[in-house]
């Protein structure tokens, strides 16, 4: 009876821990919009690419700090080239200093270690121009944009402007939107799980040694 308890109680925890994580993982991604890029590009010359990084397409991470970002670069023998981005005083837009190193056609992609990452941005052929990917988005959530906003690739959809609801003046520019929560990483909570399964065996072992 007791080693079956224990069984019970390991089982638990790693289910509960995956149920925790698996929603939370699904539902967070986000896609990458590059500025309007320079007309040609060439290898060595160093750029800048500014880029917003938009939690469900829609609006900058709400999660609190996304950490370092950067622009991947992907050329088609496999060769990756990051670029770390800086963030701006705009909230979600971040700029990259780029240098291709040579001549081809190169993916772009982002990188963070937050959300799922966007991993088709745009395509540069070296020397020449910057294709930004077409955006799969249909319809994206209302956000209070100021005159600094995305730039929308092709076949994007809008973006919904948030309704200005007039609020008491006491109150008016200290509300702030919930943080959505983030989860563990689901490698973290297979290991957490795969670390517990081990150790009720353990205690199973030993309870029946005892026992004999």
């Amino acid at each position: 009876m007791r080693t079956r308890r224990i069984l019970v109680v390991a089982a638990t925890v790693l289910a509960a821990g995956l149920f925790a994580t698996t929603p939370a993982s699904a539902g967070n991604w986000e896609e990458t919009l590059l500025d309007p890029p320079p007309a040609r590009i060439e290898a060595g010359v160093t750029y800048t690419f500014g880029y917003w990084i938009l939690q469900h397409g829609s609006y900058p991470y709400r999660g609190g700090d996304l950490g370092p970002t950067a622009l991947r670069a992907t050329d088609a023998k496999g060769t990756i080239v990051d670029f770390p981005g800086v963030e701006t005083r705009t909230a979600g837009h971040y700029s990259a200093e780029i240098v291709f190193p040579h001549d081809g056609e190169w993916t772009i992609s982002s990188q963070h270690e937050v959300l799922m990452t966007d991993a088709n941005v745009a395509t540069v052929t070296v020397p020449g121009p910057v294709e930004i990917s077409p955006s799969q988005m249909t319809e994206r959530a209302p956000y209070e944009w100021g005159a600094v906003r995305p730039s929308f690739p092709p076949g994007s959809a809008a973006l919904v402007e948030a309704p200005v609801v007039e609020k008491d003046v006491a109150t008016r520019g200290h509300e702030t939107a919930a943080p959505e929560p983030a989860g563990l990483p689901v490698w973290l909570v297979v290991g957490l799980g795969a670390v517990t399964i081990g150790f009720a065996f353990l205690l199973t072992r030993r309870y029946r040694r005892v026992n004999r």
